[in-house]
Order: C-alpha cells, then sequence, then structure tokens
C-alpha cells in the first residue's frame, strides 16, 4: 500500500496541484513553510517522480478531436495488456481499470475521420469482449480543478490559478477562436509538455525568443485554455487512496443540474455530462470505502427524486493520467 506524504509535502503538492509552474517562494508564502525547505522538498518530490508537472494543450483546440469516455471489457487476463496498449495510444488522455467488473475505463479524442480505424480495426484487433463510446458535452470539472482539501480557500486564491475562467475561456475559444497559434507557440507547449516547470531562460534559448515575448505567449495560451499546466499525483500519497467512478443517470434535462452538484463537491476530480446516454460521469477521490458508502447514501438523498440510477465502480489501477503514462503502463 502507498505510504501518504507528510504535511509538508503534502501542502507542497496541493500547491503545485492548483500552479503547477508556482515558484517555491509564493508556495512558501502561501503555506508558511521555509523557502529553502520548499525548494528542497518540492526538488525532491520532482526529482522522484512523485509529482509530475506537464503541459497540456486542451484536445478540442488542436484538432485531436471530439471526447469520448470509452469503457472496454475484457477477460481478467487480458486487462493489462489491453489497459497497457491503451494508455501508450496517442487518442487518451487518461486510462484506468475498475475493480467492480473486467473493464477499462478512458477519456478519448477521435476525430470523424480516424473513428473507423481506431475503434472499427485497431481496438478490435484487441482481445477485447465488448466495448461503448460515450459522446462527452462539456466538463463541468477537470482534474486541475480538483484540490485535495489540505489548502484553505484563500491560500488557492493566492496561487493564482482558476479552472472556473479557464473553462469559460475553453467554451468561447470552441465558439470564436480567440487564440491563433504559431510556430513558436506549438513549441513552447511541447517544451512545457516535457517538463511544465521549465524555465522561461531555458524556453526562450530553445525557441529563439526573448523571455518577455515567451512569459507573454504562456500567459495567453493559459487565458485561452490553449495550454493547460498540471500536476500529476497519486491521490493515495495525499491520503486518498481510493478512487470511484460514480454513474448518475437521470432525464436529459436534469443532467446540468446534476453535473454542476458534483462538481461543487471538493472530492470530485472530474465531472462530465454524457447526454446522449442521459447520464453525468464523475470520479471522485475518497479516503475508505466507509466515505464511498457516505457519499452514495447523500446522493441517494440528494438526487433520488432526480436520478433514476447511481451506481459507483471504484478504481482498480490507473494506467495514464493527464496524457502521462504511470509505471503501471511500463
Amino acid at each position: 500500500m502507498t505510504e501518504p506524504l507528510d504535511q509538508a509535502d503534502r501542502e507542497i503538492c496541493a500547491a503545485l496541484l492548483r500552479n503547477g509552474r508556482a515558484s517555491w517562494r509564493l508556495i512558501s508564502k502561501v503555506t508558511g513553510i521555509q523557502e529553502r525547505t520548499v525548494a528542497r522538498r518540492g526538488a525532491r518530490l520532482l526529482e522522484q517522480g512523485i509529482v509530475r508537472v506537464r503541459g497540456l494543450s486542451q484536445p478540442h483546440l488542436v484538432n485531436r478531436g471530439e471526447g469520448y469516455f470509452a469503457r472496454i471489457r475484457c477477460a481478467p487476463s487480458n486487462l493489462h495488456s489491453v489497459a497497457k496498449w491503451l494508455s501508450h495510444r496517442k487518442e487518451t488522455l487518461w486510462v484506468a481499470t475498475l475493480e467492480s467488473d473486467s473493464a477499462i475505463i478512458a477519456e478519448c479524442y477521435l476525430r470523424y475521420a480516424d473513428r473507423n480505424r481506431f475503434i472499427g480495426r485497431e481496438l478490435s484487433e484487441q482481445p477485447i469482449t465488448d466495448y461503448s463510446f460515450s459522446y462527452v458535452e462539456q466538463y463541468r470539472r477537470t482534474v486541475r480543478g480538483w484540490h485535495p482539501n489540505i489548502l484553505n480557500a484563500e491560500q488557492l486564491e493566492m496561487l493564482g490559478e482558476d479552472e472556473t475562467r479557464a473553462l469559460e475561456a475553453a467554451a468561447r475559444a470552441r465558439q470564436g477562436g480567440e487564440l491563433n497559434p504559431d510556430q513558436i507557440d506549438t513549441e513552447v507547449v511541447r517544451l512545457l509538455g516535457q517538463d511544465g516547470r521549465l524555465s522561461i531562460d531555458a524556453i526562450a534559448t530553445a525557441v529563439g525568443v526573448g523571455k518577455v515575448t515567451v512569459r507573454k505567449r504562456i500567459a495567453q495560451m493559459q487565458q485561452t485554455d490553449y495550454l493547460s499546466i498540471r500536476a500529476v499525483i497519486d491521490p493515495a500519497l495525499l491520503g486518498f487512496p481510493l478512487e470511484s467512478l460514480i454513474t448518475i443517470h437521470a432525464p436529459s434535462p436534469r443532467i446540468d443540474e446534476i453535473a454542476s452538484r458534483l462538481s461543487a463537491d471538493w472530492r470530485t476530480r472530474w465531472a462530465a455530462e454524457l447526454p446522449t446516454e442521459a447520464r453525468v460521469q464523475a470520479l471522485m477521490t475518497l479516503e475508505s470505502r466507509f466515505e464511498l458508502f457516505d457519499v452514495m447514501r447523500d446522493l441517494d438523498q440528494k438526487l433520488g427524486g432526480i436520478a433514476t440510477r447511481i451506481e459507483a465502480s471504484p478504481v482498480l489501477t490507473h494506467y495514464k493520467r493527464s496524457d502521462v503514462v504511470l509505471p503501471a503502463a511500463l
């Protein structure tokens, strides 16, 4: 079993989850931990791969295609091999297996012209028994908006990142295209995709432009949600060893309301609306099965008059998070 980090490390990780490029000085100011201690511990967390900070272009803004929630079933003996194969595919953003049945869940992005090739040929060549791909209308929360209830609201505000503004910017960009990235922007994103904390100096040298220009472009790309800086960490290290997929079926007109309620709970890592299936899908991060039972009772009490069915499926293993392939898939 993975041992949780101590309180100081947990606070540093929580700060990085909120703002992956936050300086050690800012994290020191936010947490009250001495800057030297923050720098030493933060460097260790990054060097050991406990936290990975990566830049990510939003898939719908870089022509990766439409977003789908995939559920793929196979025999237990093939679960690992199929999940590993899927995690190394460019079409997937995250991949996990379920404990409740022999199934893999994933977020996939597919262009219209590529759907038949990926689903009809390449996936079908794997030893699977069944699959479903459900269109994701919108996310009401993504993993970068999750905070593990370690820092308070004032501390989170000091760190300067706000997913709500980013999601609003993403919606505007889908409608009107507020940003037209060029080759320099693309190269900056590529470099940050390798190391989300790469210094401005290093980026400027690599792309051959001034530091002021690099800093301005990164800010513009983040403001329009073209670029997201994410910290990837196993929630078990923060004291939350149980992740569970929550599925709520309800009449289509109530889907938006349910997604909003789920996204308001800090334990929700992401919440998405799947209108074609008349359901909301979410992933919650919890301390124990007893907490999961409490969550299910609470959801039943609050949504019993709206939802037609509420299900929970604990996650077995994550193979990929936020486009980062994890050790389970190596």
